[in-house]
């Protein structure tokens, strides 16, 4: 059974909160029953024989009642790599983090321009690393600097609805040009805030340099934009690209 299918049972059939040290009881909401412990059921996962153990080391079963079987929230977490807790004040089993995993922003509703685009085709996702080899990205923006130092503004750029709850945004920078360029020319890489026109971030990478970004603060931002400038009055021409590549939220 599938990891997302076995935690749908889990979450969709289990009424009975199985784990150690957690009974939930609601005077009005708990039904006392009849069921099977039984010890003669074996549990594979992806082909494996499981022993399930709860929170202190013993083992537990499943019980069967009118002919579903049910099987221990915490033995089942544990053996899937899923965190449990239990929050007693609402009676709640929390399977998982609250926090939310990282996500594409290519995944949002997007925006683009006449100077900014999504970038899906492979070669363009392709760059030659430090080593010589290539680095083949999934997915991201590219901006076309095509007026040097007064090619960037808000409303060029790639815009992406994230719609807040993020903190965090990163991803790969590179620029674009002509190879006798590589190491010489610097370019401004920026982020927006659309809602407002505010620079987020303003990052120098030189041409043909692989540049690692992380952790751009956008808490309580709801769109972000992508664009770039050529910082030399003659730095650049209108077939410098800027990329940003993988860029994730989180």
């Amino acid at each position: 059974m599938k990891k997302e299918n076995l935690t749908k049972l889990i979450v969709l059939t289990s009424v009975i909160v199985l784990c150690a040290g957690i009974v939930a009881f609601a005077s009005s909401l708990t039904t006392e029953i009849k069921a099977i412990l039984t010890q003669e059921f074996t549990i594979k996962y992806y082909g494996e024989v499981q022993e399930m153990k709860d929170g202190s080391g013993n083992p537990v079963y499943p019980i069967v009642y009118n002919g579903t079987t049910y099987l221990p929230v915490r033995a089942i977490s544990d053996m899937m790599g899923i965190p449990v807790d239990w929050d007693a004040s609402t009676k709640t089993v929390i399977l998982g983090t609250e926090e939310k995993p990282p996500k594409s922003v290519l995944s949002f509703e997007g925006k683009t321009s006449d100077y900014s685009s999504k970038v899906t085709d492979k070669a363009s996702l392709t760059v030659k690393g430090a080593n010589g080899a290539d680095i083949v990205y999934n997915d991201g923006v590219s901006f076309r600097i095509w007026n040097g130092t007064s090619s960037a503004n808000a409303d060029r750029a790639y815009q992406a609805n994230i719609g807040g709850g993020y903190t965090n945004l990163s991803f790969d920078a590179y620029v674009a040009t002509h190879e006798d360029n590589f190491g010489k020319r610097p370019y401004e890489i920026i982020i927006y805030n659309i809602d407002n026109g505010e620079k987020l971030a303003s990052i120098t990478v030189m041409a043909g340099e692989i540049k690692k970004v992380e952790d751009i603060d956008i808490t309580g931002v709801k769109k972000i934009g992508f664009a770039a400038n050529g910082i030399q009055i003659t730095g650049a021409d209108n077939t410098d690209r800027a990329y940003f590549f993988n860029p994730t939220v989180e």
